[in-house]
């Protein structure tokens, strides 16, 4: 691990924090996505609360019926940034790998907006992977020569 990322606290991500897989620019947890394999009785009575409410008002246009729930269960959204608009995304968008958001770490931007960085597991065969890196490397140096 480089000496800069050492400075602001990061450690190995997959030792992760508290259980769970930790931020590899800040150390901190990663809010992971809903668990359906650990579903609780307390889920069910919430989830079955939502299917009645939707049953009991089965006219209201789905976004109206949102912001109804977001109101009811005062939720707030917070924007997420997008990875297509992202170097990440833009070295990546024409490459075959897999990707899925595994979480979140939110964060306020440039203009004191608070916002959800996704954080993303790609995965791919090793030898394609290896051909990956290349391409990566011949990109990089071509926009360095320009």
């Amino acid at each position: 691990m480089a000496e800069e990322e050492k400075k602001y606290g990061v450690k190995e991500p997959n030792e992760g924090t508290e259980g769970k897989v930790a931020s590899n620019m800040t150390g901190e947890a990663i809010d992971g996505l809903y668990d359906y394999g650990n579903i609780t009785d307390s889920d069910k009575l919430l989830v079955k609360e939502i299917i009645d409410l939707l049953r009991e008002r089965d006219q209201v246009p789905c976004g109206m019926f949102a912001e109804e729930l977001k109101t009811k269960f005062q939720l707030v959204e917070i924007p997420i940034k997008k990875i297509e608009d992202s170097v990440w995304g833009q070295l990546t968008k024409d490459e075959r790998l897999g990707q899925s958001i595994q979480g979140f770490r939110q964060v306020t931007d440039e203009k004191g907006e608070k916002i959800r960085v996704p954080h993303v597991g790609f995965s791919a065969d090793l030898d394609y992977l290896d051909e990956f890196v290349n391409r990566l490397v011949k990109k990089i140096e071509g926009i360095k020569s320009k």
